[in-house]
């Protein structure tokens, strides 16, 4: 069975038996997202570098008052490749690849249809012989400046500390399509239309051609 296949079962039956009790309690209003804890975001992680070549790395996030199972997701982000896990403990152990950019998150439910996701880590695995690491994802962020111009920043870091340029889109479209910046600056200011959806992209670059990317939806 594929892994696209594989997950999408995980996580239907992850929220099947979390919804398996509704109407035997009253609704909980205050389910709380996970802090997720280790690796630290956007850090290089260690692991244990087993016999297999793999690296085997702990992940660690805090409990959630009222919830006994956790759905985690990772990705190995150049790839694309995704994998999802359901544990009913705070930590898991997962065997990857070396020298390999993942990232996670982890969401909880409750028995009333009620979900909540973290905010999404990334990390390397050990395991590159040279300094030739892709960005992390940038981080972005949006003002609305009032006079119908938003101001668009990104910041990205990379552990050779190689960031040369972004590629910045920001259009009606998704995924956006509208290249309106190609800067090695960490902001720019834009029109745009009020009450109106636009999607915003970052692509960071390393001056070895390295990239990753990340994008966000916005309505003004």
């Amino acid at each position: 069975m594929g892994s696209y296949y594989r997950n999408t079962i995980i996580v239907s039956l992850f929220f099947i038996l979390l919804t398996g009790c509704e109407g035997k309690f009253e609704t909980n209003v205050d389910l709380q997202a996970v802090t997720l804890l280790l690796p630290e975001n956007n850090s290089q992680c260690l692991g244990t570098e087993l016999a297999s070549g793999l690296i085997s790395v702990q992940l660690d996030w805090e409990d959630v008052e009222g919830v006994n199972s956790f759905l985690l997701e990772y990705e190995d982000v150049v790839a694309g490749t995704q994998f999802t896990e359901l544990t009913g403990a705070s930590s898991t152990i997962l065997d990857l690849e070396p020298g390999t950019l993942y990232r996670w998150k982890i969401t909880v439910a409750d028995g009333f249809g009620n979900s909540k996701t973290s905010e999404e880590f990334t990390f390397y695995t050990e395991g590159l012989s040279e300094e030739n690491h892709v960005p992390f994802p940038p981080n972005l962020g949006v003002n609305n400046n009032g006079d119908n111009t938003v101001t668009l920043s990104w910041q990205s870091t990379d552990l050779d500390n190689d960031i040369n340029y972004y590629n910045v889109f920001f259009s009606l479209n998704d995924p956006p399509d509208e290249l309106i910046s190609e800067t090695d600056q960490t902001s720019a200011t834009t029109a745009i239309e009020p009450n109106t959806m636009y999607y915003f992209k970052v692509i960071a670059y390393d001056k070895n051609g390295n990239f990753s990317s990340n994008s966000i939806s916005v309505e003004f």
